[in-house]
């Protein structure tokens, strides 16, 4: 084990920005450190960089650090914070940050009860501890440049999320807390603990700086940010000389396209070259971000991303001082190698003289589109226009195009249903709440009702949930950790008639219940056939899903461009005890060859009427 000297005099460094718990007590604490040595091995993932001829700098005894204030926009402009920012031998694009200045930050941006989230700071030595309110801890190692979390899935949790790894993450309730819309279910939820994680960040030749008698606890903040706020708020760190920004692709371009006043406010200054050092360290943080984080690691069979940079070539230009090279390169190796749908290339470096795409289209987007434009064609020329709601006969035909909650739940209370008949701009909750009253109205001759995922390639899981929870009366969604190992089910109701009460009156127990999916059914249009597919008592009709299994996060590189990628949290279904993987799609019960029959309503009410 290597060992290192602290840069300066020493003092104890103790957090007072963030609510304090109750102080650890240096018995107790040493008491922490001792049992920490003796449990057993935390789970280490395959892991390091091949430092080839790179010449790294194994005595840091000698670095010294200049420091300057940084405005902090927390997520718009108009909110924001001034932390000291550190720089180790001058190296001015490769900021560092004290461990308690980024235990504030995460104080600030966290997405919960600020009442409830609390942080507290003990250190001892080269040994820091934070600890949450929860109990869970996060101990850093700065002699043996070590992260070590007890539990990781517990340390950036919620306070207001259900379940450990709860994926619905609005909290629907009215101004008195009481739950509307969505009630989570205490019954048939439940969570299974994941093992402690351990970084290794000397494998990855990142450095980590104390000075305990100067209260100085230095980490890079690339990875707190990559660990601590990617994760679990879908936020970045994006650092320009000028200012830091909290921000992710949505607050940085709008859904046209366009650049927000944050993303002109990150670009305005000047374009340069990487210093070597960032070059090289930006390397190594992503391969250790992604060697973790990346939630389809084992399934596309990657030992390490340095081995795999290595095989596809693109090792050498994502270790480049050109902004515009790495960009290119980190652009068209997500696009290309990753390949999974979910994972894109956002926002360039503010580094860049011009933003970088990829010349390269991946096999699955093209599938995909191809797909897409097969059902959608056939869909224009059926022989009638096809609605969000309709009925024939004695079947309704619910249609999503993609799944989403605009706002909090409380917005259809008073029955205020933004309902629209055009399936590719109708929210979700307000057309299943619309098709709830036509096919329970008084007479009706509803019998049968499909929903029709066909060309629904995702959107948000809240949705997901409620789509799911208005079929089966309970939705119960499971997610599995491919980080921690870690297995989550939540198990959610839904107030459909709107009466403020969660009951069957809320389901369609009654009815014959259908799904109609294709190979462009992707992400949340996958989950949901699959968890129709688990509960038997839905009958999928179509071609396989188009698969996507994991929730997708947002990750940023050291110098300062932004992607998103297939998380760790692989939405599952659970059969049988066992959690199962939904990247694969789902195959149906009944299959419809032609994409034109899809749409022919009148065809596939008589096809529906002979499977019973």
């Amino acid at each position: 084990m290597k060992k290192r000297k602290g840069l300066y005099p020493k003092t104890a460094a103790v957090l007072t920005g963030a609510m304090l718990l109750a102080s650890v007590s240096s018995a107790a604490f040493a008491q922490d450190l001792s049992a920490a040595e003796t449990e057993t091995e935390p789970m280490k993932v395959s892991s390091g960089v091949d430092l080839g001829s790179v010449e790294t700098e194994a005595d840091q005894s000698n670095a010294s650090y200049t420091s300057q204030n940084l405005t902090f926009y927390l997520g718009d402009l108009e909110a924001s914070k001034e932390y000291p920012v550190y720089f180790i031998n001058d190296v001015m694009d490769l900021p560092y940050m004290n461990l308690a200045d980024f235990a504030d930050v995460m104080f600030q941006v966290a997405p919960d009860a600020k009442n409830i989230y609390g942080l507290n700071l003990e250190t001892d030595g080269s040994v820091a501890l934070l600890t949450r309110e929860n109990g869970f801890s996060m101990m850093v190692d700065f002699d043996a440049d070590t992260i070590l979390f007890d539990d990781y899935d517990e340390f950036v949790h919620g306070v207001n999320n259900y379940c450990l790894l709860d994926i619905v993450s609005d909290n629907f309730t009215d101004d008195e807390g009481t739950s509307v819309l969505i009630d989570r279910v205490s019954e048939g939820s439940y969570d299974r603990y994941g093992k402690s994680i351990e970084l290794d960040l000397y494998e990855y030749d990142i450095h980590l700086y104390c000075s305990p008698e100067d209260g100085l606890y230095l980490l890079p903040m690339q990875t707190m940010s990559d660990f601590l706020l990617s994760v679990p708020n879908g936020y970045c760190l994006l650092f320009n000389k000028k200012a830091v920004y909290y921000a992710n692709g949505g607050r940085m371009v709008t859904e046209d396209g366009e650049p927000t006043p944050m993303l002109k406010a990150f670009y305005d200054v000047p374009s340069e070259n990487l210093s070597d050092e960032l070059a090289w360290f930006s390397y190594c943080e992503l391969c250790m971000a992604l060697d973790n984080l990346y939630g389809l690691k084992e399934i596309h069979d990657i030992t390490t991303f340095d081995q795999l940079f290595s095989d596809t070539g693109y090792k050498d230009a994502l270790l480049s001082t050109d902004p515009n090279v790495k960009d290119g390169a980190l652009s068209d190796f997500i696009n290309y190698y990753l390949d999974d749908l979910h994972s894109d290339f956002k926002v360039a470096s503010y580094l860049t003289d011009e933003a970088q795409s990829s010349s390269l289209e991946s096999l699955s987007t093209l599938r995909s589109d191809a797909a897409g434009e097969r059902f959608s064609d056939a869909r224009i020329e059926a022989d009638h226009e096809i609605l969000s709601y309709e009925e024939v006969g004695d079947t309704a035909y619910v249609t999503f195009d993609h799944f989403i909650m605009p706002g909090e739940g409380s917005t259809y209370v008073n029955g205020e249903i933004q309902y629209d008949e055009d399936p590719e701009t109708t929210d979700t909750a307000a057309l299943v709440i619309y098709a709830h009253q036509q096919i329970t109205r008084k007479d009706s001759p509803i019998k049968n009702v499909v929903i029709d995922l066909s060309l629904n390639g995702g959107g948000d899981v809240d949705a997901a949930a409620f789509v799911c929870a208005w079929y089966l009366g309970e939705a119960c969604l499971s997610v599995r950790s491919s980080l921690t190992g870690a297995i989550s089910t939540g198990t959610y109701r839904i107030d459909t008639n709107l009466d403020g009460s969660f009951d069957e009156e809320d389901t369609l127990h009654d009815k014959n219940l259908f799904c109609l999916i294709g190979p462009y059914s992707f992400s949340c249009g996958n989950l949901v056939p699959n968890v129709f597919k688990s509960s038997g008592i839905v009958t999928l009709l179509g071609q396989q899903s188009g698969g996507g299994s994991c929730s997708v996060m947002q990750l940023s590189t050291a110098y300062s461009s932004l992607f998103q990628m297939s998380s760790p949290k692989h939405m599952s279904y659970i059969k049988n005890g066992s959690a199962y993987d939904t990247d694969t799609g789902i195959q149906p019960d009944c299959t419809i060859v032609k994409p034109s029959n899809f749409y022919d309503r009148k065809a596939l009410t008589d096809y529906i009427h002979q499977l019973f």
